[in-house]
């Protein structure tokens, strides 16, 4: 899997887009590194965009895990997954996650999470590119 962290600063969004296979050790590792690099943009908010990815192999064991683990204090997440499944076991995260974050939102596509944002062509600058797992 690879991760490209990205940032909007005229509207404080940090994107984070997943490409490739995800798996649990992909998404744990990626919590593990990614972690330093979302928490360097003191209260951003927070788009992951899943749409990219190829083969999700992830665990409900692995997103009860990452559910239960303290987050960073974002004003708000969203996470766009147009795949049936991807979208079902991100909402699941969701539900999971309600005592670690607030703010979490699952959406379809990119559109969707601008228009929740309030914003409409953000212009992201690239930060970090992680390959994991």
């Amino acid at each position: 899997m690879v991760v490209v962290f990205e940032f909007a600063e005229a509207e404080n969004v940090l994107r984070l887009t997943l490409t490739g296979e995800i798996t649990d050790q992909a998404i744990l590792e990626l919590w593990t590194k990614g972690l330093p690099i979302a928490t360097a943009r003191t209260n951003c908010r927070s788009i992951v965009d899943i749409s990219g990815v190829t083969r999700f192999n992830v665990s409900t064991r692995a997103i009860d895990t990452l559910a239960k683990r303290q987050g960073p204090d974002l004003p708000t997440r969203i996470f766009v997954a147009p795949n049936d499944v991807v979208y079902g076991t991100t909402r699941m995260f969701q539900m999971l996650s309600e005592t670690t974050r607030k703010n979490v939102h699952v959406v379809r596509t990119l559109d969707d999470a601008y228009k929740l944002l309030g914003i409409e062509s953000p212009k992201f600058t690239p930060i970090s590119t992680l390959e994991l797992g």
